[in-house]
């Protein structure tokens, strides 16, 4: 991606403190026709970026899924990306896990709730796992439920008690789990 295409891609981000966007959605995809293409060009986006291993284009690939939609195809990359270490896209790549609510991101979402990140190490609150007990709860198969029960008996009690948390809520969070 050149940085004239990353900074395009930016300006789809929502700005504060008027919540405007630099360029519209609509004259984004007349400049990138394949972003209205059923999430084609987010995953090329995504491949890209994770060739290169380059962060701040993973970050445009995630600004551009964002926007025009993440769908399946995205969820095997993301996994991909969710096990990689060369980033600072964690977060969003949980959220957009929790999202897609897919069960197939059960296993990576599980793995990234123990992995520590030096980028994170301010966070002494383990933000990253917090945020993948909500998506395992999100998904909200057997397997996922599985995988909580694993989290709830961890050695680190934050982490076992946001897992504790999300089974303890597991019958009334019904309507955000997939269907």
């Amino acid at each position: 991606m050149t940085a004239e295409q990353r900074k395009l891609v930016y300006d789809l981000v929502i700005t504060p403190p008027r919540g405007l966007r630099r360029i519209s959605p609509e004259d984004f995809a007349q400049r990138f026709p394949a972003a209205l293409d059923d999430g084609k060009l987010a995953l090329r986006l995504l491949e890209e970026a994770t060739l290169a291993q380059n962060g701040e284009d993973l970050e445009a690939a995630i600004i551009v899924g964002a926007t025009f939609g993440f769908t399946a195809a995205h969820v095997l990359p993301l996994c991909q990306l969710l096990r990689a270490d060369w980033h600072c896209g964690h977060e969003d790549i949980v959220s957009t896990l929790q999202h897609l609510k897919d069960p197939r991101a059960v296993d990576a979402l599980y793995e990234a709730s123990f992995v520590s990140h030096s980028y994170l190490d301010y966070d002494e609150f383990y933000g990253l796992a917090r945020k993948c007990t909500w998506a395992l709860a999100d998904i909200g198969t057997p397997d996922a439920l599985a995988k909580l029960q694993s989290l709830a008996a961890s050695e680190n009690p934050l982490i076992a008690e946001y897992a504790q948390k999300r089974i303890d809520n597991w019958d009334n969070e019904q309507t955000r789990k997939v269907a």
